[in-house]
């Protein structure tokens, strides 16, 4: 294997719970400050800011994914990016969801 297609296939395997728990940690942190006032925001705008950021979140690491299905590298490193990728998604939007439907404070 080619040292740039093993870049990709690191790169693939692990940015999708990367990008995932970096945005946990940024969502947390917008949380945080918002409901302790440190940011100036209305509820409404807080929540907005974080459907965003969580939107934003789900679309990178979806593009990943898809970057990531397209990789010439063996069957099992390939099935192994996709389903790490698969995983991230799921987590992301599992984390999300109450971002929708529960009061932000």
């Amino acid at each position: 294997m080619r040292r740039s297609a093993l870049t990709r296939t690191v790169i693939a395997l692990l940015s999708g719970l990367l990008l995932w728990a970096l945005w946990f940690v940024l969502a947390y942190a917008l949380h945080g400050a918002q409901c302790a006032g440190a940011l100036g925001l209305s509820r409404t705008a807080g929540q907005i800011a974080q459907v965003g950021l969580w939107l934003v979140a789900l679309g990178v690491i979806a593009l990943l994914a898809r970057r990531a299905a397209r990789l010439d590298v063996s069957q099992g490193l390939g099935r192994t990016a996709r389903y790490l990728q698969i995983t991230a998604i799921g987590a992301t939007i599992f984390a999300g969801l109450p971002i929708l439907v529960l009061a932000p404070c």
